[in-house]
């Protein structure tokens, strides 16, 4: 992965159906948000645990492609390989967009937790190891699309909490893009 300067969040609110996407891309270098981009579109494909990717993946690709400067880092509300499948949101998103992208979750759907190192866990399945586990808040992590596992611990240690800002951001931002709608309804 290329020195990162630009790390954008993405995540989604849900009004029923009705899907209220926002990335926000923060520079590393002053730890500000630079550029927030808004998509609002209908799902058309149900929750399913596993499937999360159906349903919100075609409003995070296209929140991202929104953005005027290709960030070098996209973090998704979601998992990447920590997932059943090994291919969650982020990696399938960070395929389709060619960025590379990691999953930030804030629950496992599968793994054991085994002790690491301070500050840090490691979701394991097996010999296998998914991803890790911060806590304050917990989350758990796991490579997504063109990121090492290597890689992954030094974005956790390096911008985890732009990483988590970021997200919280476009958390925010996705929550009051939803109260607007509803306040607007009749």
């Amino acid at each position: 992965m290329k020195r990162t300067q630009k790390i954008c969040g993405v995540d989604a609110a849900y009004d029923d159906d009705l899907v209220f996407a926002v990335a926000s891309v923060f520079d590393i270098k002053n730890s500000n948000v630079i550029e927030k981009a808004e998509y609002t579109g209908r799902a058309t494909f149900p929750y399913v645990p596993g499937l999360f990717f159906l349903r919100e993946g075609p409003f995070a690709c296209e929140v991202v492609s929104k953005l005027h400067a290709k960030p070098d880092l996209v973090c998704f509300d979601g998992h990447g390989y920590a997932h059943p499948r090994r291919q969650g949101l982020a990696t399938i998103c960070g395929m389709l967009l060619d960025i590379p992208s990691i999953g930030i979750s804030k629950s496992r759907l599968v793994g054991e937790i085994q002790p690491y190192k301070m500050g840090l866990e490691k979701l394991n399945y097996g010999t296998e190891i998914l991803g890790y586990i911060t806590s304050k808040p917990t989350r758990y992590w796991s490579t997504g699309f063109s990121v090492k596992l290597t890689e992954l611990e030094q974005i956790i240690e390096d911008y985890g909490n732009i990483c988590l800002r970021a997200m919280k951001e476009s958390h925010q931002h996705a929550g009051k893009l939803r109260a607007l709608n509803s306040s607007e309804m009749p």
